[in-house]
């Protein structure tokens, strides 16, 4: 079924962009993030929402400073978002009790029972992404991920 593909890199004259790793990697972001977009627009949610949740399932509380990191996206976006959410009754932000220029983010009860939506949307998106492919290779797969964003990041 895989056909061999060319690991030339850009500056080599057979280099074929459809072969590109790096490519690849960035049309699969944007099917991902298409795709769980328009399953989104059915628990009228949004995708910068959505990702701040699933931040909060994993760290809750959260400062502003490491949803901004862990979501890749700039403070000032964030805070726009969080308003939003917090507008929304998905969230409280609270300013740390040692230092209050410091804001802690909360997920409230009424963004856990959207936050269990949420989780269903999303495993039926990871299990679709993954149809056909061993546990090992999904390991692999995140393992060289993770070492791509390292080495990116130095």
């Amino acid at each position: 079924m895989q056909e061999k593909v060319s690991l030339h890199g850009p500056d080599h004259p057979d280099f074929i962009l459809d072969d590109y790793p790096l490519y690849n990697l960035n049309r699969t972001s944007a099917t991902y993030t298409q795709q769980t977009t328009e399953r989104l627009k059915d628990l009228d949610m949004d995708q910068p929402s959505w990702r701040i949740l699933m931040l909060l399932g994993d760290k809750n509380p959260s400062t502003v400073g490491e949803l901004s990191r862990r979501s890749v996206t700039k403070i000032s976006t964030i805070t726009r978002i969080l308003i939003r959410m917090e507008n929304d009754g998905l969230i409280i932000r609270k300013p740390f009790p040692d230092d209050n220029r410091v804001i802690e983010v909360f997920i409230t009860e009424k963004g856990t029972g959207m936050l269990s939506d949420l989780r269903a949307l999303a495993s039926d998106v990871y299990k679709k992404a993954f149809i056909g492919i061993e546990e090992d290779d999904i390991i692999k797969f995140t393992n060289i991920l993770m070492q791509v964003r390292q080495n990116l990041s130095e």
